[in-house]
């Protein structure tokens, strides 16, 4: 009716003009558009040969890019004109007392071991009294002496005990006061008496832990699971017991974490080896074995998964840092399950830093890489690589259809059916809206979609059967649009 209104005026205004005169209009000139293919390669992220498929069968379906925007553009132009004419027409988280020993030592006691005694019990009686700096002097007298009888008589065992229980007394009342130094002191002194006791090992291990001394901590803890397993091996009794398996993996994981606080890719590697001797169930040995696959990401370039890890942390905040930082790992690493990690990170910052053509073209190539025995950085890799190149396919499609560029967006749609992952269905569903405008080329796909229907989702079953019964129906053959009527009908129920 509008364009019937503005034929009207036209003529209308022609007749107020002179009658008399012939009116010549001229025949406009004919466009002759650039013959392009609809899509040509290299499409990025698209394999060659599905960019020929497209170009080679769907080129009754759609024009190049620049032929569809402008004539989008030429229809948008339009509307603008019509908008001005209805303008016109219309308005609008201490140690106790000292004891004697149970037996008494067959040693005889030297002087300085008498005197020793008797500072103990001064000592005792100080604590009693709650005198902390008296009990502290005489402890450390006491330490003195039995330490001096120990010079004189290595052998003396009762000194030996006595200096070991105020070694512990001492250890504990300097951890209580936080002074480390004087812990460790007293921990080696017990350690020279006593370097058969894994629990002092392990004692001394958290304290060097403490101290951020992280690499002699982890040497301290496997050596405390070195005095377990001996503890068994060197038993004196007529059957060797078994080791205490529960503590060794103890040790070794707790030797592994401060290996790893210390940077120390030798300790991480051998004391996680210790502990998948050492797991007793499956917990344990899922941990050590998560774990090593963790530390030997780069092989014994333990620092390179430190630097990868650090820059996955950063990635939120600033995704472009993380970006470079990983193109610049990728320069120093060595094993190439590492390398499919890093570029498929790097990939995904490309995309969130926009750009999308070297997102996908490094998306293609790591996935045309993968082989039966590719080694995988992880068990779920290639299931990930998979579903984060088809989605981005996906969206791109949906960009490219947006843009007006529909026979990009059909071909990247099909790619996305290439990787055989839970978006073909979608992405046939998209294609399919493309090609509605041209029936016959339109039904190619109508086996591809019935071949992953189940799969669909009840919307998108529906919007299938819609617009196939629609493509029958305008072909003339009304019985098959009559059948995706009732499984439309059955569906929507």
């Amino acid at each position: 009716m509008l364009r019937s209104l503005v034929l009207i005026i036209v003529c209308v205004m022609g007749a107020g003009c002179s009658s008399s005169r012939e009116v010549v209009v001229e025949e406009p000139a004919t466009v002759v558009p650039e013959v392009v293919p609809i899509v040509s390669s290299p499409l990025p992220g698209v394999a060659t040969q599905v960019v020929e498929a497209v170009a080679a069968s769907y080129d009754s379906t759609f024009v190049a890019a620049p032929a569809e925007q402008a004539a989008d553009a030429h229809y948008v132009e339009g509307r603008h004109v019509q908008a001005r004419l209805d303008s016109m027409l219309a308005p609008g988280y201490g140690g106790g007392p000292l004891q004697e020993r149970a037996t008494a030592s067959s040693t005889v006691d030297t002087t300085a071991m008498v005197q020793a005694r008797l500072k103990t019990v001064e000592a005792i009686q100080a604590q009693e009294q709650r005198d902390s700096t008296r009990a502290l002097v005489l402890l450390g007298e006491a330490q003195l002496l039995f330490e001096d009888a120990l010079q004189y008589n290595p052998h003396h065992d009762e000194a030996r005990y006595q200096l070991v229980q105020i070694y512990k007394i001492q250890a504990q009342r300097y951890q209580g006061q936080r002074r480390w130094d004087q812990v460790l002191h007293m921990l080696r002194g017990l350690l020279a008496l006593n370097a058969d006791q894994h629990a002092l090992w392990a004692e001394l291990a958290a304290v060097l832990d403490t101290l951020g001394q992280y690499e002699a901590s982890g040497l301290a803890w496997l050596q405390a699971a070195t005095v377990v397993l001996d503890d068994a091996r060197l038993a004196f009794v007529p059957e060797a017991p078994a080791p205490d398996s529960l503590t060794l993996f103890s040790y070794s994981q707790r030797a592994y974490n401060v290996f790893v606080q210390g940077r120390h890719g030798a300790g991480v590697r051998q004391a996680l080896s210790q502990a998948i001797t050492f797991a007793s169930n499956a917990t344990q040995h899922a941990y050590a074995t998560g774990e090593q696959t963790w530390a030997l990401w780069d092989g014994t370039n333990f620092e390179h998964r430190l630097a990868f890890d650090s820059l996955l942390t950063v990635a939120t905040d600033d995704p472009q840092g993380a970006r470079d930082g990983l193109a610049t790992l990728l320069t120093r690493l060595e094993q190439r399950s590492s390398q499919l990690e890093a570029n498929y990170n790097h990939a995904i910052l490309s995309w969130q830093l926009a750009q999308h053509d070297q997102a996908l073209d490094t998306l293609q190539v790591l996935w045309g890489s993968l082989g039966e025995n590719t080694q995988m950085p992880y068990a779920e890799f290639r299931e990930n690589l998979s579903d984060m190149y088809a989605s981005l396919l996906f969206q791109r499609g949906l960009q490219h259809r947006q843009d007006g560029a529909s026979a990009r967006a059909f071909t990247y749609l099909l790619m996305v059916t290439e990787l055989d992952g839970h978006h073909s269905g979608p992405a046939l569903i998209e294609a399919l809206k493309l090609t509605r405008n041209n029936p016959r080329q339109a039904r190619q796909l109508e086996p591809r979609i019935e071949a992953v229907f189940d799969q669909l989702a009840p919307e998108e079953q529906r919007t299938y059967l819609q617009l196939m019964g629609n493509l029958y129906r305008r072909v003339g053959d009304t019985d098959i649009a009559q059948t995706f009527l009732r499984r439309y009908k059955a569906v929507a129920q």
